[in-house]
């Protein structure tokens, strides 16, 4: 489902901040004008850091994911990926949800589905190499249901346009990102863990230094 500028542009708290300075910026209405530093960072090939009430995470375009890309997103996070993609794309590929039980959206397992593996290519399919492929192939329009095996090692998670505007799920929000920015929508993308405390997850104000440290953009709601 592709997102309308107009739908996108009514998320009332939804900020974004370029990283370049220390100044951190107040939530603003989202408008179109608003998501162009992050849309334009992720058209040329790098992440952005995208936050939510639960979580930040690091976010690629999945259809053009790297080796390296992976790598890094793999090595700042638990190594826990997850990829964004419409609900539609998960029907063609006959990718069922792991929990269709699970209606809360703002849960962390939701849309979460079987876990998938490139049918040809790959090795193991735990490495950063086999992690990139299986996440091209999964957006590859050329792609079939028998080009993934299952289980593997990537978890595709259902997404739609959000419901409730004010506090979008994160899947939700990344795959709204690629779907402006990419010219095939899905994201690759991985909550990240504290370089302070490697037990938890990152907070805002260290998603603000990493952002400045990677000259990179952090969306939050």
């Amino acid at each position: 489902m592709a997102y309308s500028m107009r739908r996108l542009s009514t998320l009332p708290t939804t900020s974004v901040w370029a990283g370049r300075s220390t100044r951190k910026p107040s939530p603003s209405p989202l408008t179109p004008e608003n998501w162009n530093p992050a849309v334009k960072v992720l058209e040329s090939g790098n992440p952005v850091l995208v936050a939510t009430d639960t979580g930040t995470a690091l976010v690629y375009g999945a259809a053009t994911i790297t080796t390296a890309q992976m790598a890094d997103l793999i090595r700042c996070s638990s190594g826990f990926v997850q990829v964004a993609l419409p609900s539609a794309r998960c029907d063609t590929l006959l990718i069922p949800e792991a929990a269709p039980t699970v209606r809360d959206e703002h849960r962390p397992g939701f849309g979460q589905c079987v876990t998938v593996d490139a049918t040809n290519g790959i090795t193991t399919g735990i490495s950063a190499a086999d992690r990139a492929h299986t996440a091209r192939v999964l957006c590859s329009p050329a792609s079939t249901a028998a080009d993934l095996t299952r289980p593997g090692h990537m978890v595709p998670v259902r997404a739609e346009a959000p419901v409730d505007l004010g506090n979008p799920p994160l899947a939700a929000l990344v795959l709204a990102l690629t779907q402006r920015a990419c010219p095939i929508p899905g994201a690759v993308y991985a909550e990240l863990v504290s370089e302070l405390d490697p037990l938890h997850p990152i907070e805002l104000d260290e998603g603000y230094t990493i952002a400045a440290r990677r000259h990179t953009v952090l969306m939050h709601t």
